[in-house]
């Protein structure tokens, strides 16, 4: 399906997009923020809005549940052991490339695979292996009848054309193996044409589910939630103001090594190995499976940032004049 489909379809059931969005984001907040996916919650807030092409999306504030003050902060984080407490927590829930879902794995839960091996770049056979999850209920269906063979021609059909002898069990077996590959092969060809986004989840009770969830994340970031420049990157650039041309999205950005924060300015750098990716959450991409964008907030900078965009957002009129236009 195109991306021109689906924003008809979109455009075209307006009510219906919403109802799922809503049931969508809901069943996120309850499950997997207030559950802990980023640690405990204290409030949260959000703004829904919709693109021109009318696609919902949802800007997110979440406080978490501590009693520090900034003071308190600034002063705990001259202390080395709070530091690389906070790198390891960061460096838990938010992701600045795939590094840790491609390659070499080594899991220290004894019931998951010792290693899961994940191409840069899925194949076929991967996607398969990563998605069996899919039903494959009409295979039975579709391969039945390969074992129905008669042992004396019907009328009318050719005797050149049929076995007139019942297949060995050996005969038989490589018969519906055939007959079952020629269906997982159309099936998977059908599947490959599907974007991950429009995917099911990875069910987590299913067998070898590390591995199909690490690919999940892999495919949904890959075509998700890589940065790719794009007009609305240099929407606010004016050449006749003898503007820079950057991109507002900051992109591509620094690559860093190693995790680092700085305890004069409190300026946290978190390591990265790809300058394209917005920041994201395993857990959290693989639920809503769209782009997103993750970040940690608590530096003097950021929280007057923070002030802002709070503020621009409750003032802000609440319609565009194209989505006015839409309606």
């Amino acid at each position: 399906m195109t991306t021109y489909k689906r924003a008809e379809i979109i455009a075209s059931h307006p009510v219906a997009t919403a109802k799922f969005f809503h049931l969508l984001i809901t069943n996120i907040l309850d499950t997997m923020i207030v559950g802990g996916v980023l640690g405990p919650v204290k409030a949260y807030f959000g703004t829904v809005e919709n693109q021109g092409r009318g696609s919902l999306h949802l800007h997110l504030l979440i406080w978490l549940d501590h009693d520090f003050k900034p003071s308190d902060l600034k002063e705990k984080i001259q202390n080395v052991d709070f530091r690389e407490k906070l790198k390891e927590y960061l460096e838990d829930i938010i992701k600045e490339d795939l590094d840790k879902f491609k390659g070499n794995r080594t899991f220290a839960n004894p019931d998951i695979l010792g290693v899961c091996v994940t191409p840069s770049r899925l194949s076929h056979d991967d996607i398969y292996s990563a998605l069996k999850t899919i039903d494959l209920s009409g295979l039975e269906q579709d391969t039945s009848n390969f074992g129905n063979i008669r042992s004396t021609p019907m009328k009318g059909q050719s005797y050149s054309s049929i076995s007139f002898a019942t297949p060995s069990p050996k005969q038989y077996s490589e018969t519906t193996l055939h007959a079952q590959q020629n269906h997982a092969t159309n099936a998977l060809r059908n599947v490959s044409k599907i974007i991950p986004a429009c995917l099911p989840t990875p069910n987590p009770s299913s067998p070898n589910f590390a591995s199909r969830f690490r690919a999940d994340i892999v495919q949904l970031v890959e075509t998700s939630n890589i940065h790719k420049h794009s007009d609305t990157c240099y929407k606010y650039w004016n050449a006749n103001r003898g503007d820079k041309k950057t991109c507002r999205m900051r992109m591509p950005r620094k690559l860093v090594s190693n995790s680092t924060i700085d305890p004069a300015t409190g300026n946290i750098c978190m390591r990265r190995s790809d300058p394209w990716i917005n920041n994201f959450n395993e857990y959290l991409i693989t639920a809503c499976r769209s782009n997103m964008d993750i970040k940690f907030i608590w530096s003097g900078s950021d929280a007057k940032a923070l002030v802002y965009y709070i503020t621009d957002y409750v003032t802000k009129t609440s319609l565009s004049f194209h989505d006015t236009f839409s309606l």
